[in-house]
């Protein structure tokens, strides 16, 4: 089985990864801002049609999730917007996994289904993950872009967060573990490291080729490493728990890459 097939990538993810990897990787700080040519090729390379890339396109516009803005040359450039910069500073904040745990409470009647998505949806990009009917578990994250949006969708008397400052009952913290099956996770974070290290690294691939394998990797990196991994404070580790070699190993290829990178920019962002 593939890389690509044993690993999916939603199409409106990837179409966010040219602009986050332009924001976040010191390599392509001069490269051109990404543009919707570029956007398509990766997603072409992943074997999405035309028709659906273009669905995607318009809806990423109306998401909020991005900012447009035209270049000199009247070519449209693509960058993060408030709510993706905020889940980029989350991720980047986890690694220090402070002392801690943080509670997510929402209360919506029962024909709120819309407004309960969401809440959802903002609550599972942040690194929330499913406690309880509408309770969500998280590390010591900074919630306050996430909270702004709430504001902004007129939800923010739904939502209620509760901090639980260290030290945690050691007791709880095992059973959180045991709740979230780390073992099998341990499995799968070693699995994923193995396959992403043989797709990236892969003799015989053209430069371009390489860095869209790269780009790919980023967001089934982010799904394995941010969103289905539950952000626990790490005294709830076990030993040898893998997750923190597997989340540098995308920005340690992309570093090794970066020339790959640059050239690819350079030619599809034009």
């Amino acid at each position: 089985m593939s890389f690509v097939d044993k690993y999916p990538v939603p199409l409106n993810e990837l179409l966010m990864v040219p602009m986050l990897f332009r924001a976040r990787l010191p390599a392509l700080a001069r490269a051109p801002l990404a543009s919707a040519a570029g956007m398509r090729d990766l997603a072409e390379f992943a074997g999405h049609r035309p028709g659906a890339i273009r669905t995607a396109m318009s809806r990423l516009r109306s998401s909020g999730l991005v900012h447009t803005e035209a270049d000199d040359q009247g070519i449209m450039r693509y960058t993060p917007g408030r709510l993706a910069r905020s889940v980029q500073g989350s991720v980047a904040a986890r690694a220090a996994r402070p002392p801690g745990l943080l509670l997510a409470i929402f209360s919506f009647s029962a024909s709120d289904a819309a407004e309960r998505q969401v809440v959802r949806e903002g609550l599972r990009l942040h690194g929330f993950q499913k406690l309880a009917q509408n309770a969500y578990i998280n590390g010591r994250v900074d919630t306050a872009e996430l909270e702004a949006l709430l504001r902004r969708q007129g939800l923010a008397e739904h939502v209620f967060f509760f901090p639980c400052d260290d030290p945690v009952d050691p007791s709880l913290l095992r059973r959180l573990g045991a709740l979230f099956g780390l073992p099998e996770r341990a499995r799968r974070l070693r699995a994923f490291q193995r396959d992403l290290e043989a797709f990236v690294g892969a003799r015989g691939l053209s430069p371009h080729d390489r860095a869209r394998r790269l780009l790919y990797a980023g967001p089934a990196h982010f799904q394995l490493t941010w969103l289905d991994e539950p952000a626990l404070p790490r005294q709830a580790l076990p030993a040898g728990y893998p997750l923190d070699a597997v989340t540098a190993a995308v920005p340690r290829l992309a570093a090794r890459h970066a020339a790959a990178l640059r050239g690819y920019f350079g030619a599809v962002h034009r």
